[in-house]
């Protein structure tokens, strides 16, 4: 056997499992290459792929092990149920790697989330919307919730695109959750719904969809995550967290998180305390 080989191999995996910037990015591009082709096969196809490329499927298992953990705490409130629900992993190989999904760091100050070289393209698309007059406004009437929740739900039904496409939305729960936010044009059409439970430190994207289909829309994305991230931050939210699988979140949805901040977390759910305290006394 070759031990100086096997150094080698031990001295790679430690350094890709560095928190750092650059291995951050690599990850990122790894899980993205791989997730891309995995999709194009089909529902029915996906296990052939595994299959067939045993080398690039080892390389994407050691890479969401070496993805930042983050546990989510036992809810406080009804929307904390609703986020450990999402999160609750349905199969043995989650239950082990953890629930994989995009998450954004909401920063301390508010300020601080435009910055940096791999923000340009927000800041860009933030500044088009403005000048096509494109503002917000968070929804508190309950009328206009169901007014905004029936149009979205007929765009999701029409929706041009059919990866996008959903003849039947379930989103009667979204009245259940108290933060909407919703984007308007100048002349005050809808262009953009959010809706985002929150509990604790983490808060969950529900829903965030355009109502349409435009530049005026497609602006109003970057322009409705910068304003997401200061309600976020005015709550006191630390995290986040999209919710969806890395596995089944569609490519263009995975590029605009990259380019809003998103990175891929491994997510454990802290156990409550009087979920113990049942195994405990079972044990006794």
């Amino acid at each position: 056997m070759d031990f100086s080989a096997m150094t080698k191999i031990r001295i790679f995996r430690l350094r890709s499992c560095r928190p750092t910037e650059e291995a951050s990015r690599d990850h990122e591009t790894t899980l993205s290459l791989y997730f891309e082709n995995y999709r194009k096969h089909g529902c029915e196809r996906r296990f052939i792929y595994i299959v067939k490329h045993p080398v690039e499927t080892a390389r994407v298992v050691i890479t969401i092990f070496c993805l930042p953990r983050l546990s989510v705490e036992p809810p406080t409130t009804t929307d904390g149920v609703f986020i450990r629900e999402v999160l609750r992993p349905r199969s043995l190989p989650v239950r082990i790697a953890g629930f994989t999904t995009g998450v954004l760091t909401i920063p301390n100050t508010p300020d601080q989330y435009s910055l940096g070289h791999a923000k340009q393209t927000l800041r860009r698309k933030v500044r088009i919307a403005r000048k096509l007059g494109v503002r917000w406004a968070e929804v508190v009437s309950p009328c206009e919730r169901r007014e905004l929740l029936e149009l979205a739900a007929k765009c999701e039904q029409e929706h041009p695109n059919v990866i996008y496409r959903n003849l039947y939305p379930e989103n009667r729960d979204l009245l259940n959750y108290g933060l909407w936010l919703a984007a308007y044009s100048a002349d005050g059409r809808p262009l953009l719904l959010s809706v985002i439970p929150v509990d604790g430190d983490f808060a969950l994207l529900r829903y965030f969809r355009t109502i349409g289909w435009g530049e005026e829309q497609s602006n109003a994305r970057y322009l409705m995550t910068e304003i997401l991230v200061e309600r976020l931050a005015a709550r006191g939210i630390r995290y986040l967290i999209d919710g969806t699988f890395t596995s089944k979140l569609p490519d263009g949805l995975r590029q605009f998180q990259q380019m809003v901040g998103f990175h891929s977390v491994r997510i454990y759910l802290a156990r409550s305390k009087g979920i113990e305290l049942r195994r405990w006394r079972k044990a006794w």
